[in-house]
């Protein structure tokens, strides 16, 4: 028997630290319910519940993502709802305004409600927003960058790849320009001594543009006196005239447009910039509203009283001096395939391809010319084209998180849907093709709206279920981390029964180990 070292007593202390140690880790985890409460518990399951964790809170604000997303759709949805109505509307009108029954001013009424409704569209593209978020401008499309300012209202479809498309402008759109020919000066004159047509021998003309007859007034309705009309009385009525033929009238001393008048009034095919007030003697030209090969400037009259006052060729019969416009002209370049097709109007140009590629914008007038840097002198070109680059980016679409992780996302691409973008902006019932016009443009601009509506549906649908897809992984991984992280109660309390009576035992060991010195003092006595 030994004093200085009581042995038995050191291994039943030491088996009741181990016994309390265990105790106590069974105690933590039935009052937590977890059984990784330090790293040192388990840390390679320490290291996977971090992650899954991680995942869980990402998935959980990813689902809340997705159903802000669908929100946003739901507005800009909603909004471009009414677009369509509004655009029904003014389609109703304008089938409405060709049915000859309707005088100039039912007409001129019927134009008045399609502006009003044209400013409400505009309104609705401006103003319909989400969480001060503007949806319908065009700040949440693809942007494409050109390289020059001349092309404009470029709109691609989703199959169009984020790269860089070439093509050559070969020809720019022009306007139909009819020319009159040298006015006459007149022999007689009105009571105010200024040279002056009568009513009736301006209706002798029996002049017509694009089907608009020129009507002069012969007789004063109240006093029946002859009605003499001088040089601007004249203009006045033939301008009205050709205004609702679609038609612009400018009087010039016959000074052909330069390219430097050209390329600064294109709308104009560069007359505006040798314009002058109209007196007798000038010539007249006629300049269609819009470009392309479908604008015509059509004259008919009867001679000779066409070549007597306006210049115009005479003959035997009815005569007529016709014009017509063209359209832009376009080659294509690197990537399109060889199954691209290019279809113009005007200075729109449109190009579509297999798998729903399409590509449309517009190109001015004003695009085969340079000028310096003050705008005060244009030029031609060289070589008569320009090498068009378009630059295809993702920049700017509405991007949703959808995913804990980095590049999980979807984008929604919500084009601008204002109504030059519609092309609707100058649809106008009161001139002579106007019907025909508007209903042309009012199809297409609803065949557009219908389309981005259907794409924002197919995104709502995707995102429904891109929420559902989130709530079943997040439960999916919510058992996962469960098995790792949650305690079984069952049997820790088992262990913990265990432990409890190990300690109990230890401690009754060592009160007794620790009895064993003092019966050293009975061999001493």
């Amino acid at each position: 028997m030994k004093i200085n070292y009581n042995m038995p007593a050191y291994v039943a202390n030491g088996k009741l630290l181990q016994n309390e140690n265990a105790l106590t880790a069974s105690l933590e985890k039935l009052s937590s319910g977890y059984k990784i409460n330090h790293a040192a518990d388990d840390p390679a399951g320490m290291a996977m519940s971090a992650k899954m964790r991680t995942q869980i809170r990402g998935l959980n604000q990813a689902s809340q993502n997705a159903s802000d997303g669908i929100s946003v759709i739901e507005t800009a949805e909603g909004a471009l709802q009414e677009v369509t109505s509004i655009i029904q509307r003014m389609r109703e009108l304008a089938v409405q305004s060709g049915n000859d029954t309707y005088a100039d001013e039912d007409k001129q009424a019927m134009q008045d409600e399609i502006a009003a409704l044209k400013e409400e569209v505009d309104r609705i593209s401006t103003d319909t927003e989400f969480n001060k978020k503007t949806l319908l401008d065009g700040s949440l499309c693809s942007r494409v960058y050109a390289n020059t300012r001349n092309v404009n209202l470029v709109d691609v479809s989703a199959a169009v790849d984020n790269t860089n498309y070439q093509l050559k402008i070969t020809g720019a759109a022009e306007h139909a320009v009819s020319i009159f020919g040298p006015t006459k000066v007149p022999t007689g004159t009105n009571a105010a001594g200024e040279p002056a047509w009568t009513g009736k021998e301006l209706n002798e003309l029996e002049l017509s543009i694009n089907g608009v007859p020129v009507r002069f007034e012969e007789e004063n309705a109240i006093s029946g006196e002859t009605v003499y009309y001088n040089a601007a009385q004249m203009y006045s009525v033939l301008r009205d005239a050709a205004e609702k033929a679609e038609v612009k009238l400018y009087a010039t001393d016959g000074t052909i447009p330069d390219d430097t008048a050209v390329g600064k009034y294109p709308d104009s095919q560069g007359y505006e910039g040798v314009a002058k007030n109209f007196a007798f003697g000038d010539q007249l030209v006629g300049v269609s509203r819009d470009t392309g090969s479908n604008e015509v400037i059509k004259l008919k009259w009867t001679s000779p009283a066409g070549e007597n006052i306006l210049g115009l060729t005479s003959g035997t019969a009815e005569t007529a001096l016709y014009a017509e416009g063209k359209n832009v002209t376009v080659k294509l370049g690197t990537p399109f395939t060889s199954q691209a097709t290019v279809m113009t109007k005007g200075n729109k140009v449109e190009i579509t391809d297999l798998d729903g590629f399409s590509m449309s914008f517009d190109v001015s007038e004003r695009a085969l010319y340079e000028t310096t840097d003050d705008g005060a002198t244009y030029t031609k070109i060289a070589g008569g084209e320009f090498d068009l680059n378009l630059q295809v980016t993702n920049i700017g679409n509405l991007y949703l998180q959808v995913g804990a992780n980095q590049y999980q996302t979807i984008d929604v691409d919500i084009p601008c849907m204002d109504c030059k973008s519609l092309r609707i902006d100058r649809v106008d019932v009161t001139t002579v093709f106007g019907t025909d016009k508007a209903l042309m443009a009012l199809d297409e601009a609803l065949a557009k709206v219908t389309s981005v509506r259907s794409s924002l549906g197919a995104a709502e649908n995707r995102l429904e279920m891109t929420v559902s897809s989130l709530g079943q992984t997040d439960e999916n991984m919510n058992t996962a981390l469960s098995r790792i992280e949650d305690v079984d109660m069952a049997q820790e309390m088992s262990t913990y029964t265990q432990m409890n009576v190990l300690v109990q035992a230890a401690t009754s060991v060592l009160a007794q180990a620790n009895d064993l010195p003092e019966q050293t003092l009975q061999l001493i006595q």
